[in-house]
């Protein structure tokens, strides 16, 4: 089970005092405890020596849960417990600010991330419509953004990569990373083939504990083949594999953004050695990702199905300590496949965000809406907002809605510079609702 959300700064503040008052008596006792049979000056003396340092261990005790300092990383019981302090989270201190834009592409995905050390992520790149490639170039360029410092594909699905291979060979676009699941392609002249025979000696170093004779599973997909030809084509772009325990980002960078799966044979298993794939076997290759931003927590999900119960079992297994998220990029459209009770459980997101558009799956599902409103998580779609903005400064964040231009907190517009400058608020804990139609921010 998750812990409790990480408190802020202002209640541990308060915390602290009362900890102080604790030594306080906590020393008085255990000093009058050490007098016991020692009458007299000496036994003053020990007294308030013994009393001195309880005081100061609790304070130190105290103060490294304050400042997120994490003394011990052993593991004890066959890895069930991975760290005696108190959140096994990795938390990082930003001055500047993040902004998220779940784009309106109808059924699909894609997502722009701008960083607070001024670089920009694009996650996923929804259908090769010629609508959704058109959309994500004028956004970014709108925006000043010529530059896509890591690229994200989550799975292969056609509402996924469809687009991003005409974003890749645009112009005004440049990628400097691009990762990817580790799954093959078949193009008709093989080039792709070949890439992935010579990237097994250099681009999959993070395969370490990987065999000799592993094999990378192939998902013969055109839309997927026809984007891993453009990221072969893109001068100067280095691939990635998206694999658990890989991580962008790091304390000087103001934020951290980690994939918690899958496993190498995770991808083995999922994929397998099949000539065809079921669509939730293409879906399952989709990673868990968590952007830390101070002390808030992004997931991001692709179409993950089955993954999500590897996720659940990862952190089960490693004793994961606070999974509690702020705001959840909710997996496959809404379908009832994902999603999961036992998965929100663990994550029971403050907000949730939903890509949706027209179709014909029923997505998003009412089970689904019903799961989330189960956990309290306030529910935003793409299909009633357009264009959802996330901003957030310090331990502050608000949202914008490009469809009738409302917002929920105070969420500045982004003025086009390296990084958001929105000056944004406290969130409005008003919003919730029961049904996906006729709602107001």
């Amino acid at each position: 089970m998750a812990e409790k959300k990480r408190k802020s700064k202002a209640e541990q503040r308060k915390d602290m005092a009362k900890l102080a008052a604790v030594a306080a008596a906590g020393g008085y006792a255990a000093g009058k405890l050490a007098k016991r049979g020692r009458r007299g000056k000496k036994g003053r003396k020990i007294g308030a020596v013994v009393g001195v340092l309880a005081a100061l261990i609790i304070v130190a005790v105290g103060a490294m849960y304050y400042y997120d300092v994490k003394p011990f990383d052993a593991d004890w019981f066959n890895g069930q417990f991975k760290s005696w302090y108190m959140s096994a989270d990795s938390f990082v201190q930003s001055d500047g600010n993040l902004q998220i834009r779940f784009l309106d592409i109808g059924q699909g995905d894609c997502s722009l991330v701008q960083l607070p050390d001024g670089k920009n992520m694009l996650i996923d790149g929804g259908k090769n419509n010629g609508e959704t490639e058109e959309k994500i170039i004028k956004t970014l360029t709108d925006l000043g953004i010529d530059t896509i410092d890591y690229g994200v594909l989550t799975h292969t699905d056609s509402d996924h990569v469809g687009g991003l291979d005409a974003v890749i060979a645009s112009d005004e676009i440049t990628f400097k990373a691009m990762y990817m699941p580790l799954v093959k392609s078949k193009s008709p002249d093989d080039k792709v083939e070949e890439w992935f025979e010579e990237a097994k000696g250099t681009y999959l170093k993070d395969l370490e504990e990987a065999p000799a004779d592993f094999e990378i599973p192939m998902i013969r997909t055109d839309r997927y083949a026809d984007f891993m030809e453009a990221v072969l084509a893109e001068e100067g772009c280095q691939p990635y594999f998206s694999l658990e325990g890989m991580t962008i980002g790091g304390e000087e960078a103001g934020y951290i953004f980690d994939f918690y799966n899958p496993t190498y044979k995770e991808y083995q298993s999922l994929v397998g050695e099949k000539e065809e794939q079921t669509a939730k076997e293409k879906n399952n290759v989709s990673p868990v990702m968590i952007l830390r931003f101070n002390d808030k927590k992004i997931m991001f999900t692709g179409d993950c199905d089955d993954a999500e119960s590897n996720f659940i079992e990862t952190a089960v297994k490693g004793n994961i300590a606070d999974y509690d998220v702020d705001v959840l990029k909710v997996a496959h459209h809404g379908g009832k496949q994902s999603t999961s009770e036992d998965f929100l459980k663990i994550v029971k997101p403050e907000f949730s965000v939903i890509s949706v558009g027209n179709n014909n799956y029923g997505h998003p599902t009412e089970e689904v809406i019903d799961r989330l409103n189960a956990v309290g998580s306030k529910i935003f779609t793409t299909q009633d907002k357009g264009d959802i903005i996330l901003t957030m400064s310090g331990d502050r964040m608000g949202w914008s809605f490009a469809k009738d231009g409302s917002s929920y907190g105070d969420a500045s517009e982004y003025d086009g510079e390296d990084a958001p400058s929105a000056a944004v608020s406290a969130i409005i804990p008003t919003y919730n609702a029961k049904n996906l139609t006729g709602r107001a921010a």
